[in-house]
């Protein structure tokens, strides 16, 4: 079987969590990351693989995918940059989450160790579904959102674009968070959460307002 090339974007510790992930699902073959935001060195590698100045790649968008490994809020504009320039993103699955034969994971995703994801649950492009994160069945999880490690969302919970989820939250089934949202790590979702609201505590309570999750 001919391994697809992958290049990553980001060269953080996530980056090389993704380069497991991508190492264990066994259908790539890494070729390096790329960085936006501060050039680095020259000859500079990450893992045994160089890491390139994103006006410096030396593969077109024909050479090779690209999967953002980024959970900070620059993601999007990098996967809007990339995207500007014809790059094509995979989604790289751990062989050892469960994801139901009647799940959708959209593209650039990036599902990690021991997730699991419910039948009928649809999960947005360029989403981040982390370490033993729960996703409930018939779930809808927008784009670039992050589910934590450990995330526990129950059944018919709706997530909008760009939320950010963190460790070990949970959310109530029937809930719907709005776009931008945070959920604070440990957090227990009882009600529907405003767009740009963060959220924290037990019962789930609105600590800022005007927030930005990706």
């Amino acid at each position: 079987m001919e391994h697809r090339p992958l290049l990553f974007l980001g060269d953080g510790r996530f980056a090389v969590e993704a380069l497991e992930i991508a190492e264990a699902a066994g259908d790539f073959r890494p070729v390096g990351f790329a960085n936006r935001l501060v050039r680095p060195a020259s000859g500079a590698s990450l893992e045994g693989l160089p890491v390139f100045w994103v006006d410096d790649i030396p593969f077109g968008p024909t050479e090779c995918e690209v999967v953002c490994a980024l959970v900070t809020t620059e993601r999007r504009a990098f996967i809007e940059l990339m995207q500007s320039r014809g790059y094509r993103f995979a989604s790289i699955v751990h062989p050892s989450s469960s994801v139901s034969r009647r799940a959708r994971i959209g593209e650039g995703c990036i599902v990690n160790a021991g997730a699991v994801i419910g039948s009928n649950t649809d999960v947005g492009n360029y989403t981040i579904v982390n370490r033993g994160a729960l996703i409930g069945h018939d779930n809808r999880i927008g784009t670039c959102c992050t589910v934590g490690p450990g995330a526990n969302l129950a059944g018919n919970v709706e997530i909008g674009d760009g939320c950010f989820v963190a460790q070990g939250a949970v959310v109530r089934e029937r809930l719907r968070i709005g776009d931008g949202a945070v959920i604070g790590a440990g957090a227990i979702v009882l009600k529907d959460v405003e767009a740009n609201n963060m959220v924290v505590g037990l019962p789930a309570r609105i600590i800022r307002s005007g927030v930005r999750g990706y």
